[in-house]
């Protein structure tokens, strides 16, 4: 079963935003992340998903994960993120550039887009939500550390009392064997941009060379490097790909010529 993410963010159009704003950030940045991490998507608005308040909060609270969208100080973003908080659930809060948030969120993963929804940042955008969505539900079991400090979470069964058994009594000349220590894991590392360039990278993909791209193309990534295209498919106004990498295969959003190149002949 497909794992449900809920998103929380303005209904209406605040006072500095055009028409339909919020609808394009959740359109082009939000539902493409989702999709690519394995979630279903679902606003918490949307009135074929809930007949009433207390499904809203329903949905709130049962999700997988959820996104708040905190631009313009948004109070039902605000009122979503304290629910997941309280009940220390997966949560992402995203917000745009511009947006000075009044209460303090450095406890949570963040992540800032630009309110212009330019085509050469949406896909950077949509890869980094992505990861993030996959990093936190990876260590959806880790404590939130804002309520750990008061004691504060779910409650925990007794431990069993330990009971000491004596065995062979070891002499003090025989020397102990210090217990193993395993290796602390090492810290996860964001994709470098591939610097200089190799010699067969071309100019950036253009939006009509986009369109023309088929199974078994070559194009280079500024992220992975060369890849393979596997598949292609139209989803609304996007075109996806997923790409063979030497790294692995990857879903790409390929509206956007700050990220993909092609390769010279």
């Amino acid at each position: 079963m497909e794992k449900k993410c809920i998103i929380i963010m303005p209904v209406s159009d605040p006072v500095g935003y055009a028409p339909g704003h919020f609808k394009r950030v959740y359109d082009y940045i939000v539902a493409p992340a989702c999709r690519m991490a394995g979630f279903w998507p679902t606003r918490a608005d949307d009135p074929a998903a809930n007949d009433k308040a207390l499904d809203i909060i329903k949905n709130i609270t049962d999700s997988d994960i959820a996104i708040c969208d905190l631009s313009s100080n948004n109070s039902n973003s605000l009122y979503g993120m304290a629910i997941r908080q309280a009940l220390n659930l997966p949560l992402i809060l995203i917000k745009d550039m511009k947006t000075q948030i009044m209460s303090d969120t450095q406890e949570f993963s963040e992540v800032e887009y630009d309110e212009s929804l330019r085509i050469d940042t949406v896909q950077k955008e949509v890869e980094t939500l992505r990861e993030t969505m996959e990093k936190i539900y990876a260590g959806k079991g880790d404590k939130n550390s804002l309520l750990s400090r008061f004691g504060i979470g779910p409650g925990r069964l007794p431990q069993p009392p330990i009971v000491l058994i004596e065995t062979d009594v070891i002499s003090k000349d025989e020397p102990v064997e210090p217990e193993p220590v395993e290796p602390a894991a090492p810290k996860e590392k964001h994709l470098p941009v591939i610097s200089p360039l190799p010699g067969f990278v071309g100019n950036p993909i253009t939006d009509v060379e986009i369109e023309k791209l088929k199974v078994g193309d070559f194009l280079f990534h500024m992220n992975y490097g060369k890849g393979e295209i596997k598949t292609v498919r139209k989803i609304a106004k996007d075109k996806m790909a997923e790409v063979l990498f030497e790294s692995g295969s990857k879903t790409l959003v390929l509206g956007t010529s700050g990220i993909l190149r092609k390769i010279n002949a």
